[in-house]
Order: structure tokens, then C-alpha cells, then sequence
């Protein structure tokens, strides 16, 4: 009985330090969770506070200098963990967030640049114009509510701007292995389910490279700011007075009231400001000054009057970067997320090619002119030093063109002192602030 008692007892021991063993490695492995994840939220808050500060006070004659300030946030360490902040662009892996405004918008994007992307069809370029669209006019060989209701999907397009680049694969002819290419998870990271051939899903090359599919290039996400490099709202044109304009801009008060005209128009946009001298966009007479439209470098109109029989002074380079830094043609009081522009100093040369009539060599020359100064490129109007660029071809796409961005992918992966990780991926607006995440997930 002595004998039996000490054996059963024995047993329930072993059986009390196994099921305690077992509770404690599982006890750690929570606790290094719990770590890991509140590392990774803050490498999350880490950057939203350099965002907020470059928001609040920003260098209006450095835009990089917020990328700089990004790239030097990209790892942490608490008492902890650490965390680890990358991201994958065109192929190449670069330390901090992801500039959204490198990409294009889904939501503002042409159709003959939808045409240029790789494995985009007539059809599904049509298809999604028409999801975006808000009538139920078919475009071309593209799809309406009658298709997606034949096939019994359970959806209909959206007749409205896209909400995000995931929502493209609901599209007809949009298929997640276009939409994605390997990066399945879409954190713009190379995971090891996307480097290693046919393993596991998706399918890859397992060449060390993320594809990133038509979400390299495109995204639903990037949004205007109202705010200007200043960091103080833009100057709505359609809804100011020459005396500030005069003061913000250094224009004279004949130029104020032809950008306030001109602005008032059908054709008010941005881009026209470049190409055609302001004294004609308004149908006045413009100064002699040598030269009746064209580049403005050379030409200076401070001060030189009003309008009478002088006329309307060509805007020089100095105020026409003031214009486009300060002033807009856009309202923003409405409801509605203005589609962003792209960053002419974080795009990468894919992006700026599909924007410049699918010319690469314009793209190869922009990403020289941005590498040759520490400040980047401080104004669209930088653009005219481009051999290749003249007036006429940056007026047609100085709407999709901007020299900062402000909607930022985060993807942050926490790591705890026992080595277990947790990955949060948030998307951060800091167009107004305070900045807000407008997506979160966690893996």
C-alpha cells in the first residue's frame, strides 16, 4: 500500500509539473505577445508623432525633410522589445513607412495610364472606370450593374470613388493575382510565404524581390491636403482678395485679379498657369515683356502696377512656386476625399513613367534632378530644368503632381526579448490634424 500511495503520487506530480511547465511556456508566450505588440504600436506612434510635428511646423524649403526624419524612425527599442519599420518599393526594400502619394490614385488616374499598367485589358481598364463612375453608362467594353447582377456576385459597382486598392478586386477582370502580385498579406514587406516558389500561397519567383502588383502603383488611400507647404490652409482662389493674395504670393494687384478671374472660370484648374501667360487665360492684354507665353523664368512683374493699359505681368518662377505652394482651385469644404497627388520626391521611376507619356527617360531625369539636392524637389515648377519637359507637357499633368505626401502605410513588426513578433499595419492621414489612422490591422 506504502509502495502504491508513493507511485500514485508520483504520477500526479510529474502530472502537476508537466500541466505547471505547460502553463508557464504558454504564460511566456502571452507575455512575449503582449510585448511584441505594444512594440510594434510604438514604432506605430513613433511616426505618427514625426508626421504630426512635420504637419505642425513644417520646412517649407525641405520637403525632404520629413523622409529623412521617417527613415531615421525605423527600428526602437523599449525595455520591451523592438521594433522594425520597412517597406518594399518597385522592387527595392527601404527603412520607415510607405509615402502612399509615390502612387498613383485608383480614383484620379487616366484611362490611357490605366492602359500602361502590366496585365491591364481594354476590358478591365473600362470596368473599372465605369465602377468608379457614377452612371450606369457602359464605357466602351466595360462592365455595369446588368453584368455583375447576370453573374449573381451579390454586388454592385460602387458608382463612386474606390475605398480601397482591395476593393479593385471586385472589379471584373481584376483578378487578386493582378491586384497583389506576391504581396499577398498587402503589407509591402517580403514575407517568406512570398519568397519561396510554389511552397506556399501565392505563387512567386522566389528571386528575392516583391512584386507588388497593380497596388504598386495605385492607391485609394492618398488624399490633398487643404494645408499648404506653410503648414496654414491654401489660399482658395475663387474665395479670397487681391490683398492677400498679393501678400502670400508677392504678385501685383493686376496678376491678383487675373488669377481671382481666372480661377472663376469653367477651365480654373492649376496646370494652364504654367503655359499660357495669365493676362491671356483672362482675355487682357499682357505686358511686352519679349515673350507671350512659355516659361516664366526670366520674367519679373513685382511691383509693376496695375492692370490699365499696362496690361497683366507674366508670372515669374518665384510667384508662380508661391501659387502653386499656397493657393488652390479646389474646394474642401465638402464631404468628399479629394484624390491625392503624387510625390515627385518619393515616386519611383515606374510611377513618374506612366505620368509622363510612358516616356522613362523624363522619369530617369526627374529622379536625377530630386538626387542632386539634399532638399529634393521644393516645387513642380522645378520640373521646367528638365530638358525634356517644356510648359506645355508639365500644364497638362501639374494636377497630379505635388513635392510631399501625407497619407503614410505603416508597416510596424514588434519583436519581444524572447523573439516572438507581432506585425501592425496601419494607414495614417496627417493631411489635418490630428493625424488620424484611417486603417489597423494586426497579423
Amino acid at each position: 500500500m506504502v509502495l502504491w500511495s508513493i507511485a500514485i503520487a508520483s504520477v500526479i506530480v510529474a502530472a502537476t509539473q508537466m500541466v505547471t511547465w505547460r502553463t508557464t511556456v504558454l504564460g511566456q508566450s502571452a507575455i512575449g505577445r503582449v510585448q511584441a505588440r505594444w512594440a510594434a504600436r510604438a514604432g506605430i506612434e513613433r511616426i505618427i508623432s514625426t508626421l504630426a510635428r512635420h504637419t505642425e511646423t513644417p520646412d517649407v524649403d525641405d520637403p525632404m525633410a520629413v523622409v529623412r526624419d521617417l527613415e531615421f524612425d525605423w527600428t526602437g527599442t523599449l525595455e520591451s522589445g523592438s521594433w522594425d519599420i520597412r517597406h518594399v518599393a518597385e522592387g527595392e526594400e527601404f527603412r520607415g513607412p510607405l509615402d502612399l502619394h509615390s502612387r498613383m490614385n485608383v480614383n484620379s488616374i487616366t484611362k490611357l495610364q490605366l492602359g500602361e499598367l502590366p496585365e491591364m485589358s481594354i476590358d478591365t481598364v473600362d470596368s473599372i472606370l465605369d465602377w468608379r463612375d457614377e452612371d450606369e453608362e457602359v464605357q466602351g467594353i466595360g462592365a455595369e450593374r446588368s453584368f455583375y447582377e447576370g453573374r449573381d456576385l451579390g454586388y454592385v459597382p460602387r458608382n463612386a470613388p474606390f475605398k480601397s486598392i482591395t476593393e479593385l478586386e471586385l472589379v471584373a477582370g481584376a483578378w487578386p493575382e493582378y491586384v497583389r502580385g506576391e504581396d499577398w498579406n498587402l503589407n509591402n514587406r517580403l514575407d517568406g510565404n512570398e519568397d519561396d516558389g510554389e511552397n506556399a500561397t501565392p505563387e512567386d519567383d522566389a528571386d528575392g524581390r516583391l512584386d507588388t502588383g497593380w497596388a504598386g502603383y495605385l492607391t485609394a488611400r492618398s488624399t490633398e491636403s487643404p494645408l499648404g507647404r506653410s503648414g496654414f490652409p491654401k489660399i482658395l482662389l475663387t474665395d479670397t482678395d487681391d490683398t492677400e493674395l498679393m501678400e502670400i504670393t508677392g504678385v501685383d494687384e493686376a496678376q491678383a485679379g487675373a488669377l481671382m478671374a481666372f480661377a472663376e472660370t469653367a477651365n480654373g484648374v492649376m496646370g494652364p498657369l504654367l503655359s499660357v501667360d495669365l493676362g491671356e487665360l483672362v482675355g487682357q492684354p499682357a505686358q511686352n515683356t519679349g515673350s507671350s507665353r512659355g516659361r516664366s523664368t526670366g520674367r519679373t512683374s513685382r511691383n509693376s502696377g496695375g492692370s490699365g493699359d499696362d496690361g497683366v505681368a507674366a508670372l515669374d518662377t518665384e510667384q508662380l512656386k508661391a501659387i502653386f505652394a499656397e493657393c488652390t482651385m479646389t474646394d474642401f469644404s465638402g464631404p468628399d476625399r479629394i484624390p491625392g497627388k503624387v510625390n515627385l520626391n518619393t515616386a519611383g521611376p515606374e510611377v513618374l513613367t506612366l505620368i509622363f507619356d510612358n516616356d522613362p527617360a523624363v522619369a530617369e531625369s526627374i529622379l536625377a534632378l530630386r538626387q542632386s539636392r539634399a532638399e529634393g524637389i521644393t516645387s513642380i515648377v522645378d520640373l521646367l530644368e528638365v530638358r525634356r519637359i517644356d510648359p506645355e507637357l508639365l500644364s497638362t499633368v501639374a494636377d497630379q503632381l505635388d513635392v510631399t505626401g501625407w497619407v503614410y502605410s505603416i508597416s510596424s513588426r514588434g519583436i519581444s526579448p524572447t523573439g516572438q513578433e507581432i506585425e501592425i499595419h496601419a494607414v495614417v492621414d496627417r493631411s489635418t490634424l490630428p493625424v488620424k489612422i484611417i486603417e489597423y490591422r494586426e497579423d
